[in-house]
């Protein structure tokens, strides 16, 4: 059994990627498990094995203790840490090859908490791993990139699970475009020149030329695997670095 955790900002497209990539694995004869983590969410492309809703619903919360929206995911998600061990006993009975975990929308409220860090390290089953969803819409300047880069690592810090990162909607954008984006994670210089030349001031540059610094120091810079969740553009290629990870690797290569 592998867990997956898959991870974005809000609008990255992660939820629309949970019922794509469940798709695919369906359709290559792989049993999947479908969990969603998000007790706030209104709507989901896919049909739940396990959906906390059905545990906590952050609407109930907000109405019997009159929180704010924030506040009733914070309550939800602590309340769904006690009753952890009692989910992963029925991820472990429908007894899936893959099990897609749908996190939060609401990110910052789930990774960057201590409760999330709990979440996952009692959810997890065999071997984990994280996908981190970057929307490509949002990566397409040197300055959007690095940032969202610099998240992509604070998700993999937090959780401290082998990570993919993901360059979703790429559907979206041009291809010349998107080959830029790319370009970036490979070559340090190509990258660094962007960021110059996007930046109005100097204090700006220099910050974004260290911050890009970090990031290549400690790996994350690798390349993301371009996806799109609404075409299925890429899907085999996520499977196939996923693969390598439950096999036992923890780095990747992506290869076109």
């Amino acid at each position: 059994m592998f867990t997956v955790f898959i991870v974005g900002t809000a609008g990255s497209g992660k939820t629309t990627l949970v019922s794509a990539f469940a798709e695919w694995l369906e359709n290559n004869q792989y049993d999947v498990a479908l969990v969603n983590l998000d007790p706030a969410v209104e709507y989901v492309p896919y049909v739940p094995d396990i959906d906390i809703r059905d545990v906590v619903s952050a609407r109930e919360l907000m109405r019997k203790y009159k929180l704010g929206p924030n506040g009733s995911i914070i309550a939800a998600i602590d309340m769904l840490a006690v009753r952890a061990q009692e989910i992963k006993s029925q991820i472990m009975d429908i007894g899936a090859n893959y099990v897609l975990i749908d996190t939060p929308g609401q990110m910052e409220l789930f990774a960057f908490r201590s409760v999330g860090s709990v979440l996952i390290n009692r959810l997890s089953v065999d071997r984990s791993a994280a996908v981190f969803v970057i929307d490509a819409t949002q990566a397409q300047t040197p300055s959007g990139y690095v940032s969202s880069m610099l998240l992509a690592l604070s998700t993999q810090f937090r959780f401290n699970l082998s990570q993919v990162n993901v360059l979703n909607k790429i559907d979206l954008l041009d291809k010349p475009v998107i080959d830029e984006i790319l370009e970036w994670s490979e070559e340090t210089d190509l990258l660094k020149e962007a960021l110059l030349s996007d930046q109005v001031n100097k204090l700006e540059a220099d910050l974004s030329v260290r911050l890009s610094d970090v990031l290549t120091a400690v790996g994350t810079l690798s390349r993301p695997i371009p996806i799109s969740a609404r075409t299925g553009e890429g899907l085999d290629a996520l499977y196939r670095v996923l693969h390598n990870i439950y096999v036992g690797g923890s780095d990747y290569d992506y290869l076109e």
